[in-house]
């Protein structure tokens, strides 16, 4: 790790790599420069938010902004930007940030004093988690079916796997972090070396390990499984590294902790450590105290550790500066570059490599930018979030490589629970430097089997077009002409110094890692296989594809289940755009949709009274079209409502919400954050069809997103007569997970049947002259 000095004293700068809300600076050795300092005007845009820089040159007047200090303390900063005539609004108690409005003009004097570190728009979120887990294909991989399979487990969801975070701790009182069912292990240390002890909330100052969680594997409770996490099956172990600040000794006792508790017998099935943290720019060091724990990790117990590469990429594109984190490019780890939400680009301020030094580069990347996920509240990001206009108490957006690592965190677990054999590899990390010798000869420059299949499935994105020193509009992907030899990785793949080898692709890393593991397992022995050949396989037999299930039955049936929580009605919004709804596809030819609705209406352990129904919207325009009546069913806690489908209504989604009311008893001193009335529930429909006699009807669903419930087989209705429904998915081919056969080139069938009927004609030959010559050797001796 590197060290800043300042006023004589030497200490450790680490950042938590989080953009848009800037919070967790752990330590900051900046010196204070004389207030006389101007910046030039071009040097000052290199401080305003890319957003904002296209804001201010718009029509737009005033606006709020959100002004981050170089240092405590703040006053004399927020008096000198109200003397500009700016309004302020409001200071942060951690961060020297405070909002304020403002002038354009106003905005741009400010930008250029050099107090001034960061300027952005305060503008309203866009919240999309789901958007980001398309992004990278993990909800087509949970829906994805089996074909074949005899596993213990239905789908890959992250279902047996661990992932411990080093952060700032996790709120396991959210709904998606269960403390004890979620997260099984929630433990925090005050000071370096200090011990460890339990307890259910342990971000209590930044909420920034909690988001991190929530992405990684949160269960989705709050939002009826809509906002999930990348694994939501998998446990979570949270450990606080620190309260107030982070320092390179918290950090190497959380990094320890794990690896004292991952090694054999690993009772707790950890199998991957997500960091989103790291240090001043530089190169790998081997001799880091970092590097040798995390290099134990995964070359001792087989974990694998996951890195961001930090948020300096800003005014960097071109790659002449190194402005990676060392802790992302040792080369067991996995280092994760940031993606626009959407996978279009790579984030402005997502740290790039050094041009024509791969091993410097990014391994892979994932979306970064404001990311939607779990909210600790009373904290410092949770703050942020609500001044900037956020009402759900759940859910926040943030940006930073702190979010995209989370993706590829949960993504490592789905792909160790397909294939458990899952190991280091004997490919060595990338290599453009001056010994070659010396790196491939060191065996701990191999990589592990996961980040060889996330690198080789990946998907490069393209440039566009536009200059990579116009970082205003370009979508920091190099262009053709900026690359050259050290672009290229291994088997030939693009690569490069913002993105690694590209945005990461669920679908395919399952689907490798499933044939890996099956040709380990079917083949033996199990050592022959590598990661080459399975994706050879996987590729070659089209083991990912359509797949159609034709089913005895007019009856699909789906089933969720959620918590409700009082907030998510209090907004003055409709339910359906808050969080406690799910998406189901209604098809042409679907009577009747049957709906169930189960809770427990009394909880002693949780002291809560509460009752709930549903409402139904059937065309998707955020309008109610049915809601069942709260009466009736009060004690055993159910509903039920049977509701014909107009034709009109269908060929689209219906969305089912959840509506409630009742009170709990609160312990002021107990219930902190998360005391509102929660009540725990599932949800059961069944769609009826009417089919053909002896016919069949076909259902194709769209591909599904968090938010929707995918079909399954239902029971026959007691008036089904006959018939099919022929439901349209994709699948996994377990039975196409065999070695590939080698084929002859064209024309070898003809020539090897003429080779044989040479050699017979041959033999024929031979024999005939073998009885000539013993005909005429008896002729001569009569």
């Amino acid at each position: 790790m590197r060290y800043s000095r300042s006023a004589g004293t030497a200490f450790i700068v680490m950042t938590a790599f989080i953009i848009s809300t800037p919070v967790l600076l752990i330590a900051q050795g900046t010196a204070s420069i004389g207030p006389s300092d101007i910046r030039s005007t071009m040097d000052a845009r290199e401080h305003l938010d890319p957003y904002l820089r296209m804001v201010l040159e718009g029509d737009q007047e005033e606006m709020r902004v959100l002004v981050r200090f170089t240092d405590w303390p703040i006053e004399d900063d927020i008096r000198s930007a109200e003397g500009l005539g700016m309004e302020h609004i409001c200071s942060m108690q951690v961060l020297p940030a405070a909002l304020f409005n403002g002038t354009s003009e106003q905005i741009t004097r400010l930008s250029r004093m050099h107090w001034v570190e960061w300027i952005e728009y305060d503008g309203e979120l866009e919240l999309l988690m789901e958007q980001s887990l398309l992004t990278i294909n993990a909800t087509v991989t949970w829906n994805s079916w089996l074909e074949g399979a005899r596993m213990a487990f239905p789908q890959i969801d992250g279902e047996g796997v661990t992932v411990a975070v080093v952060d700032t701790g996790i709120d396991a009182g959210h709904p998606d972090l269960d403390y004890g069912e979620k997260t099984i292990i929630n433990i925090k240390s005050d000071i370096p070396g200090g011990p460890w002890y339990e307890l259910e909330n342990s971000d209590t100052s930044y909420g920034h390990g909690t988001h991190c969680a929530g992405t990684i594997a949160g269960n989705g409770d709050a939002s009826a499984g809509a906002r999930s996490g990348v694994a939501p099956a998998a446990k979570l172990i949270g450990l606080c590294v620190g309260d107030v600040g982070i320092t390179l000794t918290n950090t190497l006792q959380g990094l320890e902790w794990v690896y004292m508790n991952s090694k054999a017998p690993n009772p707790y099935n950890i199998k991957v450590i997500s960091n989103s943290w790291g240090g001043v720019a530089a190169e790998y060091d081997p001799q880091d105290s970092t590097s040798i724990i995390c290099q134990k990790l995964t070359y001792e117990n087989n974990v694998m550790v996951v890195f961001a590469m930090g948020n300096a990429g800003s005014g960097y594109h071109t790659g002449e500066t190194l402005t990676a984190s060392p802790t992302g490019l040792i080369p067991s780890n996995i280092g994760v570059a940031a993606t626009e939400r959407d996978g279009s680009g790579v984030a402005y301020f997502s740290s790039r490599g050094e041009k024509g030094k791969n091993q410097t580069y990014p391994d892979i990347c994932a979306p970064g930018v404001k990311i939607w996920s779990a909210h600790a509240r009373a904290t410092e990001i949770s703050a942020m979030s609500k001044l900037r206009g956020n009402p759900n108490p759940y859910y926040l957006a943030i940006s930073g490589t702190s979010m995209a690592t989370p993706h590829i965190s949960g993504l490592a677990a789905l792909m160790f629970q397909a294939a458990p054999s899952l190991r280091v590899s004997d490919r060595f990390e990338d290599y453009s430097g001056d010994d070659p010798e010396g790196w491939y000869g060191n065996t701990f420059n191999r990589i592990h089997e996961i980040e060889w299949i996330m690198e080789q499935t990946a998907f490069y994105i393209h440039p566009d077009g536009v200059p990579l020193s116009d970082e205003s509009t370009d979508n920091g992907v190099p262009e053709p002409e900026d690359t050259g030899p050290t672009e290229v990785g291994w088997d030939g793949k693009k690569m490069d110094w913002a993105q690694g080898y590209g945005l990461v692709d669920a679908e395919k890393c399952v689907g490798v890692a499933l044939t890996l593991q099956h040709l380990r397992i079917a083949y033996p022995p199990a050592n022959q296989w590598t990661v080459k050949d399975a994706i050879e396989v996987y590729y070659g037999n089209k083991v990912f594809g359509n797949s159609v299930h034709n089913l005895s039955t007019d009856t699909l049936q789906t089933a969720w289940t959620g918590e409700f929580a009082r907030y998510a009605q209090d907004d003055e919004g409709p339910l359906l755009v808050q969080n406690q709804s799910r998406r189901v596809w209604v098809p042409e030819g679907a009577t009747e949709i049957t709906i169930v609705l189960s809770y427990d209406p009394v909880n002693l352990v949780d002291r809560s009274v509460g009752e709930l129904t549903f409402v139904v919207d059937m065309n998707d325009d955020g309008t109610f079209d049915y809601e069942h009546p709260f009466l009736g069913s009060r004690t055993s806690g159910t509903k039920e409502a049977v509701l014909l489908v107009d034709p009109s209504d269908t060929g689209g989604y219906w969305a089912i919400g959840i509506y409630g009311r009742g009170f709990r008893i609160i312990r002021p001193i107990i219930d902190r954050e998360f005391m509102e009335l929660r009540i725990e529930y599932s949800i059961g429909v069944a769609l009826r069809m009417v089919l053909p006699e002896g016919g069949i009807i076909s259902v194709a669903p769209p591909i599904p997103t968090s938010m929707v419930s995918t079909w399954e087989e239902g029971t026959p209705s007691a008036g089904y007569t006959g018939g099919t429904i022929s439901l349209s998915g994709t699948a996994f081919h377990l039975n196409r997970m065999h070695p590939i056969e080698e084929t002859p080139p064209p024309g070898t069938e003809r020539s090897m049947l003429w080779l044989v009927f040479l050699i017979i004609a041959i033999a024929v030959g031979l024999l005939v002259a073998v009885l000539y010559v013993r005909k005429r050797k008896k002729q001569a001796k009569g």
